[in-house]
């Protein structure tokens, strides 16, 4: 495993880090779920491999994610884990709420403080309105020892997340970022410049990205596997620190660890190839999903993550027959048709996602390529 500072003033931490919000759920699905026995083994797996890094939010897996992770530290010897967790501040609620989140955080991991807490999907608007506030509770907690450091995760402009480090208030940074949506790469190097440290989600996009196919293995020639072409991407760009993965089997993490212990990711010559060839992947697509869950439920039933990664499947990757046929069986699934097909345009989905994806519209994308008609 290779390790880098977290910032100017920060830790060693591992270049792989672990997302902790795919965790084995009990079954396939359940989103709020998780299977204690195979992810306590999966984090306990990861720290013996080296990786030292933890990422959470009290929100993922209805918040036992946090209690995972807390089971997986329980009686842990090895190297000094950190841990990373976010607050929803843009919640309009009293900090007395925030305090008491931070308190029950705590409690589950089973640790006497946060490495990072960050304020969580942070705007412009929600910064402006909030952020005071979010800077007077993390004096409060910083005082108190209850945290170490404050950050922000954001999927704002480039041009708002430079304003937040220019504020000077924040040790780090989470960003979306990814050679599929590469638009972050100088903020980050921006961001790193100015001493912070500097975590990245969704560096497969996840999981669209490591669909293992010769045309996205092709952008980095030699490369086993298209997860590792996605990931020495991400920790091959200026400035990033850690690539956080949202790893659910030990094969994943096998892969992943794997690549995380080259000690170059890329040299310049093929970093500038993989660029000009990426570009014209993404010339094709808009904005993507990233299967992050957060638009569900929908009152339709539709499973939104699992359609939109069928259609970037068929778009992108050239897998037409087989997104044809994963969308079918979307349509006679035992609990109704999860399809594209059900989506009656009601758009309560759109103002949950925070990659600003036309959820919309995409759906009837899918449905027009991947099914028969729409309703």
């Amino acid at each position: 495993m290779q390790y880098a500072r977290y910032g100017k003033d920060g830790p060693e931490v591992s270049r792989l880090g672990f997302g902790v919000m795919r965790l084995p759920p009990r079954k396939r699905g359940a989103w709020g779920s998780v299977n204690f026995t195979r992810s306590v083994l999966l984090l306990r797996g990861a720290m013996e491999a080296g990786v030292n890094f933890f990422d959470s939010h009290h929100r993922y897996h209805a918040g036992l994610s946090e209690v995972a992770i807390g089971r997986a530290l329980k009686g842990w010897k090895g190297r000094r884990i950190y841990i990373q967790t976010k607050t929803p501040f843009y919640d309009e609620k009293p900090i007395d709420h925030f305090k008491k989140l931070l308190d029950e955080a705590l409690e589950k991991l089973g640790v006497n403080a946060i490495d990072y807490l960050l304020f969580h999907s942070m705007s412009m608007d929600m910064f402006k309105a909030r952020g005071a506030k979010f800077f007077k509770f993390t004096d409060w907690a910083l005082k108190k020892g209850l945290i170490l450091n404050r950050g922000f995760s954001s999927h704002d402009s480039p041009e708002h997340v430079k304003e937040f480090i220019d504020t000077g208030e924040f040790s780090a940074m989470l960003l979306s970022y990814n050679w599929q949506s590469p638009t972050m790469a100088e903020t980050i190097a921006y961001g790193a410049s100015r001493g912070m440290g500097v975590s990245i989600m969704n560096p497969i996009g996840g999981g669209l990205l490591g669909a293992n196919t010769s045309q996205i293995r092709g952008l980095l020639p030699g490369a086993k596997s298209s997860a590792e072409v996605a990931l020495r991407f991400v920790l091959g760009t200026p400035g990033v620190t850690l690539a956080l993965s949202g790893m659910n089997a030990p094969e994943q993490l096998a892969e992943n660890v794997r690549v995380a212990g080259r000690k170059g990711p890329t040299t310049a010559a093929q970093r500038k190839a993989m660029l000009r060839r990426m570009d014209g992947i993404r010339k094709k697509s808009t904005k993507i999903c990233t299967a992050c869950g957060y638009c569900m439920p929908c009152p339709q039933g539709v499973d939104i993550p699992a359609n939109f990664t069928l259609l970037n499947r068929a778009k992108l990757l050239g897998l037409l027959g087989h997104a044809r046929e994963r969308f079918d069986a979307l349509t006679k699934h035992k609990d109704g048709d999860k399809s594209a097909l059900a989506c009656v345009k009601c758009g309560k989905c759109m103002p949950k996602c925070p990659n600003d994806v036309d959820i919309v519209h995409q759906l009837e994308e899918t449905a027009s390529l991947l099914g028969k008609s729409i309703r």
